[in-house]
């Protein structure tokens, strides 16, 4: 299994997102509490990362320190430990769970429990049910905010070629689409990850039962839609930054 460890961004928050040889994704807080230090350019071991400034070791799933290299024979203190988020895999993507750290132990100085984000009720997708047939579209980051990116799916994204399938809200950050041929199951479901309150990650699942090639054809046609999509909404945003930047010249 390959050891990788990447660097993800959600809300602001950096997070270090790795996944331990025994199949567990770990999904931290991205940076080590000696010096601050990125563990997303630390090393993964296979149950521990190890971060890349003085070497020390967190556990997998707890984020306890296990070794500081300059005291080998001392047993890292309780509170030394990493912020550790909640973390589920489902529709082929990692969801995070921000208000669930457990970085630190309680006030009576146990450990605070790892919540538990198994239920597959707690990511059901506007009735989107999760399917090996499933594809992942290509996901495309989008120089705006999540609102601007969700109305702009609302009103300009086109399903396929006729655009006859309008596309539909489900919360903030969840849109889906159904086609004639999907009947009332969502066709494509788009997830919205806001990186930042002026950057959105566009990530797509577009249930179908195609043949290769066909299904070749639609990740094509869904990659160069999303990213016509993408081009509009940053050209919009630019020119309203230069809209706004003049106005307040004149003002002053």
């Amino acid at each position: 299994m390959p050891r990788y460890v990447a660097q993800a961004q959600l809300l602001g928050r950096e997070i270090a997102l790795w996944r331990s040889d025994a199949g567990a994704v770990n999904a931290w807080e991205n940076r080590c509490p000696h010096r601050g230090v990125r563990l997303s350019i630390g090393y993964n071991t296979g149950n521990e990362l190890r971060c890349q400034y003085h070497g020390w070791r967190f556990a997998a799933g707890s984020g306890q320190c296990t070794l500081i290299p300059a005291h080998p024979t001392q047993k890292p203190a309780s509170g030394i430990r990493v912020g550790v988020y909640a973390a589920v895999e489902r529709h082929h993507l990692v969801w995070v769970n921000l208000d669930a750290q457990i970085g630190a132990p309680d006030e009576a100085g146990a450990a605070v429990p790892r919540p538990i984000l198994t239920a597959a009720s707690e990511f059901e997708l506007g009735g989107v049910a999760e399917c090996p047939q499933d594809m992942t579209l290509r996901s495309i980051f989008v120089n705006a905010p999540a609102d601007v990116v969700s109305s702009a799916l609302l009103q300009g994204y086109r399903v396929d070629a006729a655009a006859t399938a309008p596309v539909a809200a489900v919360d903030a950050y969840t849109l889906t689409a159904s086609t004639q041929a999907a009947g009332n199951a969502p066709a494509i479901t788009f997830l919205l990850q806001p990186v930042s309150d002026q950057q959105t990650v566009i990530h797509g699942l577009l249930q179908s039962e195609a043949l290769a090639t066909e299904r070749l054809a639609m990740l094509r046609y869904h990659n160069a839609e999303l990213s016509r999509l993408r081009d509009e909404v940053e050209e919009a945003q630019s020119s309203r930054g230069r809209d706004e930047a003049e106005a307040r010249s004149r003002g002053s």
